[in-house]
């Protein structure tokens, strides 16, 4: 039963956050707000069936989802391709409330926030800028659920046991793994018939742990699957943990080897998702008119040879306000900078060495060169 795995998980999240913080306001944030957002999130997901009966209509068809590991490219693709005039993308605020009923009871508060430019959720110095009213990746939709690995690269990735459950998605009971999807596919369809348009376009990186899932509930849907050295990946990813977590909570509290154990873990997380690509891929269990493989070098170096096959591989229909955004971002590729600060891969107990051994099955198999771009 689902409520019965949520309980469960949220009561490791609330163990594990006395073990990391102690009593204050990190465990007073999970014990009285977590809880509320989830009852109001249930409560007006199930009103919106008798106010906005129509959205049950709607179908969700030929979605396109973007995957890959996070700091791979995929917000860069997925701000670029949601500018298409059918697109339907999610700004944040959407993912914290996809029940119809309750954007209607928060949307005056929300617009009263970004208004008097309170609107930020996380500072760009994080690495990952996030701000009510800006378009964010929808995986944050099965936090609503408890089923993400956002849930593991979060608090319970300083818990002493590891959480295969709530990481490969695909091994899950198939009944689970649908009611998941299904959960999905209300939010998307309620946001279809929230905004007027067609096409979704999601950034789910982290379900690539349940790419065969969703292989078979969208048959018609394309995956886009970023293909980053990880050399680069590494320590942009750890860094942009490491600094959200001090955002939101603070990494003084932290003892060294909670911190340690929290770092190895999400190392190992990050090879787990690559290889797991690898061993559909190698296995032949992705359809190549289905799954299309874009190597970062292409979507950084040559920008609109990439938008040209994905194009041809999603049938997105032209649209000239995307190919403008694509030749303007075309123009300015090659003199971005980033603009946080990523750590030394010391700061995380790693070498270059310890990753190259790590993903040599990637290096080798998708022709990568072993270095740092």
């Amino acid at each position: 039963m689902r409520f019965i795995f949520m309980l469960r998980t949220y009561l490791r999240v609330l163990r594990t956050t006395w073990q990391v913080y102690g009593f204050g306001p990190v465990l007073l944030a999970w014990l009285l707000v977590e809880p509320a957002l989830k009852i109001l999130t249930a409560l007006t997901m199930a009103l919106d069936h008798l106010f906005f009966p129509n959205f049950r209509k709607v179908r969700v068809a030929r979605p396109i989802f973007i995957l890959g590991h996070p700091r791979s490219g995929t917000t860069f693709l997925h701000h670029l391709l949601t500018q298409h005039e059918e697109a339907a993308p999610f700004h944040t605020w959407h993912l914290f409330f996809p029940a119809l009923t309750a954007r209607v009871l928060f949307r005056p508060l929300v617009n009263l926030l970004v208004k008097k430019g309170k609107g930020e959720v996380m500072p760009e110095w994080t690495g990952h800028r996030m701000a009510l009213d800006k378009t964010e990746e929808e995986e944050m939709l099965f936090l609503h659920n408890y089923d993400t690995n956002f849930l593991t690269i979060g608090m319970l990735s300083f818990d002493e046991r590891t959480y295969p459950e709530l990481q490969y998605h695909d091994r899950q009971p198939r009944k689970q793994r649908l009611r998941s999807m299904r959960f999905l596919d209300g939010c998307f369809r309620r946001h279809i018939h929230y905004t007027g348009k067609s096409q979704i376009i999601a950034q789910t990186h982290f379900s690539t742990f349940r790419l065969k899932t969703m292989l078979e509930f969208y048959p018609d849907a394309r995956f886009i699957f970023i293909m980053r050295n990880p050399h680069h990946v590494a320590p942009s990813f750890l860094s942009l943990l490491h600094n959200s977590i001090e955002f939101r909570w603070g990494l003084a509290p932290i003892r060294p080897e909670l911190l340690a154990r929290y770092n190895e873990r999400r190392f190992q997380g990050m090879v787990d998702l690559y290889r797991y690509f690898y061993e559909l891929d190698t296995q032949g269990e992705l359809p190549a008119d289905r799954v299309m493989l874009l190597p970062y070098a292409q979507l950084r170096h040559d920008l609109t040879h990439a938008f040209e096959r994905i194009e041809a591989f999603t049938g997105l229909p032209p649209c000239e306000t995307l190919r403008q955004a694509v030749r303007k971002r075309a123009g300015k590729q090659g003199t971005y900078q980033r603009r946080h600060k990523v750590k030394s891969l010391a700061e995380f107990g790693l070498s270059r060495e310890r990753i190259s051994q790590a993903f040599a099955f990637v290096f080798s198999h998708y022709g990568l060169e072993d270095k740092e771009e």
